[in-house]
């Protein structure tokens, strides 16, 4: 689904600030035609960021995937008693 970019003026944006609804899904402020502000609603950017640090994590996921196969691939593995032996002596 493709969203339609809203564009309004200087004027009318003054004029609908208590209306978040007018911002909703973002809007271009022009002067003279020319955009010169991009304005949202909080909850639309809390939606974004949101997106974005489940995208950072998806993306960290799949390097550490990368790299525990580039770990097999070489060799440096460990067997389950040998793996809880490291992370016993790890505690003490």
């Amino acid at each position: 689904m493709r969203e339609t970019i809203k564009a309004i003026s200087q004027r009318a944006a003054r004029e609908g600030l208590g209306t978040p609804e007018l911002f909703n899904g973002g809007v271009y402020v022009t002067k003279n035609g020319t955009p010169e502000l991009f304005i949202t609603t909080a909850a639309d950017r809390a939606q974004e960021l949101a997106e974005q640090q489940q995208e950072r994590e998806q993306k960290a996921l799949v390097k550490l995937v990368a790299l525990a196969t580039q770990d097999i691939t070489k060799g440096n593995t460990y067997t389950v008693d040998e793996a809880l032996a490291r992370l016993r002596a790890a505690r003490t």
